[in-house]
């Protein structure tokens, strides 16, 4: 799963505007991410990425969500165990029990939501942990209907 963006820049060599693309990706089993651009006027270049694991910048993650619109989580059984969930939650996301189980109040209530790479991870690893679970992008929810 790989999601990209492009967007204009400033050069840092030249100050000529240029395209910079960015991206986040799922290799593996790990979240990537990477910035980079060359400019065609002074052949200036700069690439930043994230190895596995490491924080997107909130930049490209706001650029990213705005062009491809949100994903979100949605658990295929609604009675689901709150705790193998909550335990998939806590590995992935960090923090505290309390946060585990917000966000799983969360993905019941149809608003818990990221990018699709993000979401689909979290799927992976809640399947490796026996429960059933899809990412769909936000659009594809009916507002009619319960909250996907």
């Amino acid at each position: 799963m790989i999601e990209s963006v492009r967007y204009p820049s400033q050069c840092s060599g030249c100050g000529s505007e240029t395209e910079c693309v960015g991206v986040q990706a799922l290799v593996g089993q790990r979240l990537e991410w990477d910035i980079g651009y060359h400019c065609p006027v002074c052949d200036d270049a700069s690439y930043e990425c994230g190895p596995g694991g490491s924080r997107i910048p909130d930049d490209l993650r706001r650029r990213l969500l705005a062009e491809h619109g949100e994903a979100r989580l949605v658990l295929s059984d609604p009675l689901a165990g709150p705790a193998v969930v909550m335990k998939v939650l806590r590995a992935e996301l960090g923090g505290e029990l309390a946060e585990a189980k917000a966000a799983l109040q969360q993905i019941r209530a149809g608003v818990f939501a990221g990018t699709m790479p993000e979401m689909t991870l979290l799927v992976h690893r809640l399947r490796t942990a026996g429960v059933k679970a899809a990412a769909e992008r936000a659009e594809q929810c009916d507002e009619a209907s319960a909250p996907c």
